[in-house]
């Protein structure tokens, strides 16, 4: 009888202790679990951190030889003795910096704001080239508040500028064309120009390597993909014309 109660203490202790152990083992390798999901989860967070961070670099890099060019033309204003354009210039100028400066540290900003540094970019450039180009923008007000990375067209009117219509005779006056519409899942942001093929300045050619290099950190870091349709001449019936294009879906 006693023997018998001892047995089954015994196996009762022996039932607990390994349905404990069962239990320790269960919470042990959720433990693990946990800590395993995590590690993987910060090491997403500091991937996409470390692509976010490069592909910020990059966008800065894309700017400092306008800045230049800028106070170059500044100076040569004044050296000019043109009052009346070195300070109108100096005011656009500043006001396009500030816009730069503040969306510096954005990831996207609204369509209607990006037409706003493409209308001011070019301005500024016409002061640099007096007559030399016009241009225009189209916007659909139902874009306006769209989403997209800041400065994405400045590549594209360099290249219409300075590949394009600043190689025109004087004679023949050179016109930029930038449409925003909405394509079928996405945008499209498009420029055209009636220019010449040109070449780029060396310079000029690293940037368009530092921004393809951009498009592939946004890429890597969002759901929408950017693909870029680079600059080339297009049939028109109404006489010469070069398009290039930014599609984002």
């Amino acid at each position: 009888m006693i023997l018998g109660w001892i047995t089954g203490i015994i196996v009762i202790v022996a039932a607990v202790c390994s349905y404990r152990l069962y239990q320790g083992k269960k919470q042990l390798a959720a433990r693990l679990a946990e800590r395993e999901r995590q590690m993987l989860q910060q090491e997403e967070q500091l991937s996409q951190m470390t692509t976010l961070l490069k592909m910020k670099i990059l966008q800065a890099r894309l700017n400092p030889h306008f800045l230049f060019n800028s106070l170059n033309s500044i100076q040569y204003f004044i050296s000019a003795d043109d009052r009346k354009t070195s300070l109108q210039y100096i005011s656009r100028f500043s006001a396009f910096l500030r816009k730069m400066i503040n969306y510096g540290d954005e990831v996207s900003i609204h369509l209607q704001d990006e037409a706003e540094l493409i209308k001011d970019y070019l301005v500024l450039e016409q002061f640099r080239f007096p007559d030399r180009f016009e241009y225009e923008i189209d916007l659909p007000e139902a874009l306006c508040l769209e989403d997209i990375p800041p400065f994405l067209t400045h590549g594209l009117l360099e290249e219409a500028l300075y590949k394009g219509v600043l190689h025109l005779g004087k004679e023949e006056k050179g016109k930029i064309s930038v449409a925003l519409r909405s394509t079928e899942g996405g945008l499209e942001l498009e420029v055209t120009d009636n220019g010449l093929s040109g070449e780029f300045s060396p310079g000029m050619d690293e940037r368009a390597v530092l921004f393809g290099h951009r498009i592939e950190q946004f890429n890597a870091l969002n759901q929408r993909k950017i693909s870029l349709e680079e600059r080339s001449p297009v049939e028109n019936g109404n006489g010469r014309l070069n398009r290039a294009a930014i599609i984002i879906r």
